[in-house]
C-alpha cells in the first residue's frame, strides 16, 4: 500500500482525521492537532487503532460501523453523535469521504468533525442580528413615509402662498417677483421629492399577489390618472397576463409618471407592450423623453444608490428584486428610454 501524507491537515482549524483499511478494518492513520484538542486524546492514543478500540463504548461501536460502511459502500456519509467533551455533552457532526486509488478502490477515508452547538449558536446570533437590521430598516422606512406625508401639506401651502404673493406684487417689483418665483420653484421640487419618498415607501410595503388581468385596462387606468386631459400619446398592447398585479401597477405608474414629468415640452409618446426575450416574457416600456441619466442607468445595472438617483427608482428596483425579477433600461437610438420589466410570475394568457 502506497504511503499517504496528511500532514498539511494539521493546519486546518477543524478536527480532521484519516483512516485506512488494514486487514479489513478501518484504522486511524492520522489525527490532526485540532482533533487532539477536541477529542481530548493525543495522536499516540489514536494512531493504529479503530474507533471501537479508542472509545470502548456504544459511541465507539457506532463510529466504527460508520467507518466500515463507508469503506464498503465507497460513498460519502454524514452522521451526528453526542460526545462527552471536557465533562460536557456536545453534539458533534462528522463527515466521512472516501479516497480512491487508480483502480477505484477505497484507499483511505478522510473525516472531519464540528461541534454543532457552536454552529447553532453562531447561526442563532446571525439570525438575531439580521432580525434587528430588518426591524431598523422597516422603522426607518416608516419614519420616512410619515415624515414625507407630514411635509407634503405645508409644502403645498407654501406653493399657494407664493402664488398669492406674486399676484399682489406690483409689476415694478421685479426683484421681489423673482424671489417669489424661486420660492415656488423650491416648493415644487420639494413636493416632487416628497412624492418620490412616498412612492418608495409604497413599493416596499406592497404585498405580493399573482392575479390574471388585462394589461391595456390597467394601463388605461394609469393614463387616466396621470394624463386626464390626454395631452400625451400613451398606449398599451391588448394582452391578458398573469403576474403580481399590485407590483406591476406601482412600477408602470412610476415609469409613466417619470416620463411625463421629465418631458420638457411637446407631446410624450409612451408605449407598453409584451416582449419575448431569451430569459422569458418581459414588459417593455418605451418613451421619447430626454433619456435616463447615466447615474440611473448605472444604478439599474447594479451600482449602489447614490445622491441624484430618485427614491422612486430605488423603490421600484427593490420591489422587483424582492420578487426575484429584474428591471433594465437602455437609451434608444432615436431618443428616449426603453425599460424592460421581468417578473418570474409573468405569463401570457391566451384566449
Amino acid at each position: 500500500m502506497e504511503p499517504l501524507s496528511f500532514d498539511i491537515l494539521d493546519y486546518v482549524p477543524q478536527a480532521v482525521f484519516a483512516l485506512r483499511p488494514i486487514d479489513g478494518e478501518p484504522i486511524y492513520v492520522f489525527w490532526n492537532r485540532t482533533a487532539e484538542k477536541l477529542g481530548g486524546r493525543s495522536r499516540d492514543q489514536v494512531i493504529g487503532k479503530t474507533a471501537r478500540d479508542i472509545f470502548q463504548s456504544e459511541l465507539g461501536e457506532e463510529a466504527y460501523q460508520r467507518h466500515c460502511e463507508v469503506m464498503r459502500s465507497d460513498s460519502q456519509m454524514e452522521y451526528d453523535l453526542v460526545l462527552d467533551l471536557d465533562d460536557k455533552l456536545c453534539e458533534v457532526r462528522t463527515t466521512l469521504a472516501p479516497v480512491r486509488n487508480a483502480r477505484g478502490e477505497v484507499e483511505a477515508i478522510v473525516g472531519s468533525s464540528v461541534i454543532l452547538s457552536d454552529q447553532r449558536a453562531a447561526e442563532q446570533n446571525r439570525l438575531e442580528a439580521m432580525a434587528l437590521i430588518e426591524r431598523a430598516r422597516v422603522e426607518m422606512e416608516q419614519y420616512l413615509a410619515f415624515a414625507a406625508h407630514d411635509l407634503r401639506a405645508p409644502m403645498r401651502r407654501m406653493s399657494g402662498l407664493t402664488g398669492l404673493i406674486q399676484e399682489e406684487l406690483p409689476d415694478s417689483a421685479v426683484e421681489a417677483r423673482k424671489i417669489a418665483a424661486m420660492m415656488e420653484d423650491v416648493s415644487l421640487k420639494a413636493q416632487a421629492l416628497i412624492s418620490e419618498v412616498l412612492n418608495f415607501s409604497e413599493a416596499n410595503n406592497a404585498v405580493s399577489c399573482v392575479e390574471t388581468f388585462d394589461l391595456r385596462a390597467m394601463a388605461r387606468d394609469i393614463f387616466t390618472v396621470l394624463d386626464p386631459l390626454h395631452k400625451h400619446d400613451l398606449s398599451a398592447e391588448r394582452a391578458r397576463i398573469s403576474t403580481d398585479r399590485v407590483a406591476l401597477q406601482i412600477i408602470l405608474r412610476n415609469l409613466v409618471d417619470n416620463a411625463i414629468k421629465h418631458r420638457d415640452k411637446g407631446r410624450i409618446r409612451l408605449k407598453i407592450a409584451l416582449e419575448d426575450t431569451a430569459e422569458g416574457l418581459a414588459i417593455r416600456v418605451t418613451d421619447n423623453g430626454p433619456g435616463l441619466p447615466a447615474t440611473d442607468l448605472q444604478f439599474l445595472d447594479g451600482k449602489g444608490f447614490e445622491y441624484g438617483t430618485g427614491f422612486g427608482l430605488l423603490g421600484i428596483r427593490r420591489l422587483i428584486t424582492t420578487r426575484g425579477g429584474c428591471l433594465s433600461a437602455s437609451l434608444r437610438p432615436e431618443g428616449g428610454t426603453c425599460f424592460r420589466i421581468k417578473l418570474p410570475s409573468l405569463t401570457r394568457i391566451s384566449g
